[in-house]
């Protein structure tokens, strides 16, 4: 007889699998809806594939056809993201002038490992249009050509700190534990 509290063998490697028949479940129902028949018959038709020669290799790139509306009616949010994500990349590269960065709740130090804004760059080569395809269809921002991180100021840590203050006085951010960053305070 087992003493209490412990399992067999048996039952843990039953539950385990329990548990990873669950998981694959609940994945299934996460992944992203494909394209039917009404989808093609409404015009929105699956981006083409197409192989760039770049460097060395082929790089199979996602493009539309021209004059996709899709793709058109995303172009504006597109490039505003990638001209922000250029200019978090100019800052990152000049840690004298911005200390901090912050990403969606942790506040660090520029320098801090943690800290990535890609590999952001300003040519427009062929994948850039690919990217634009699959932010337009599939809602993707890959940190090729968009940043996920927002390098500051001492002046604009210190409004962003402000801004995750909550109405009782509680914070919505962290500090992070890796750079251990100060607090930016008035000066």
């Amino acid at each position: 007889m087992a003493k209490r509290g412990r399992t067999a063998r048996g039952q843990r490697a039953a539950g385990e699998a329990a548990r990873r028949a669950a998981a694959a479940r609940r994945l299934a129902r996460t992944t992203p809806p494909q394209r039917t028949q009404a989808d093609t018959a409404a015009g929105l038709a699956a981006p083409a594939r197409q192989t760039w020669r770049e460097g060395s290799g082929e790089v199979p790139v996602s493009v539309c056809e021209a004059g996709c509306g899709i793709c058109a009616e995303a172009r504006g949010r597109f490039d505003a993201l990638r001209a922000e994500s250029l200019v978090q990349r100019r800052r990152f590269e000049q840690i004298g002038r911005y200390p901090y960065a912050a990403g969606r709740h942790t506040l660090h130090r520029t320098g801090c490992r943690a800290v990535s804004v890609g590999d952001v760059e300003s040519d427009a080569g062929p994948w850039l249009h690919g990217a634009l395809t699959r932010f337009a269809h599939d809602g993707s921002t890959s940190s090729g050509w968009t940043t996920h991180m927002r390098v500051m100021t001492r002046c604009e840590a210190e409004a962003w700190v402000t801004e995750r203050i909550g109405p009782r006085g509680g914070l919505r951010y962290r500090l992070c534990g890796i750079c251990t960053p100060e607090l930016p305070v008035a000066d």
